[in-house]
């Protein structure tokens, strides 16, 4: 396969698992940093919208960049190069991109949020004790989403290339 149609595809990769990790990390860091604080009523629920949009935005972004950066079927085939087509090499795989993508996706959402709160002279937690907990939800959704859903993108993405089995041939004996 030419260089420009794997381009082509590893960036119709990164902006579909960009689009989908955006949006469920963003969910799961903002409702364990805020929805807390809006169940016991000393935030708005707006704030939770706010904080999404802005946050989904951010994300999505890094994500992005992180995606043209760095070539994660590369990354990903030179760690399992030795390992044999299956399951285990699949969670390796996952593992991978999941400790590439969330701890930078979720540090960054986690500083955002913290200078936002900041700069409205809102006290609350140091930095790490935020991250901390974001970060362990994270990994795991992103671990969890990344296994279910980079092998569905990969295969639609082959299937929209004209990449992949090709359907049988008609028997034309009859």
């Amino acid at each position: 396969m030419d260089e420009r149609k794997m381009k082509k595809i590893g960036f119709k990769m990164s902006l579909y698992m960009g689009l989908t990790l955006s949006l469920f990390l963003t969910i799961t860091g903002v409702c364990s940093g805020m929805l807390k604080q809006v169940l016991s009523g000393n935030l708005p629920p707006q704030a939770m919208i706010g904080s999404f949009v802005s946050g989904y935005i951010i994300s999505f972004i890094i994500s992005m960049i992180i995606g043209v950066l760095i070539p994660m079927n590369k990354v990903t085939q030179n760690a399992t190069k030795n390992m044999g087509e299956g399951i285990k090499k699949r969670c390796v795989e996952t593992l991978i991109s999941d400790l590439i993508y969330t701890p930078i996706i979720s540090a960054a959402m986690v500083a955002f949020a913290y200078m936002s709160n900041v700069r409205k002279g809102i006290t609350g937690p140091p930095y790490i004790v935020m991250l901390i907990p974001s970060l362990i939800a994270c990994l795991i959704v992103g671990y969890i989403l990344i296994f279910i859903f980079q092998p569905m993108f990969m295969k639609n993405i082959m299937k929209q290339e004209g990449i992949g089995p090709k359907p049988p041939m008609p028997d034309h004996r009859s």
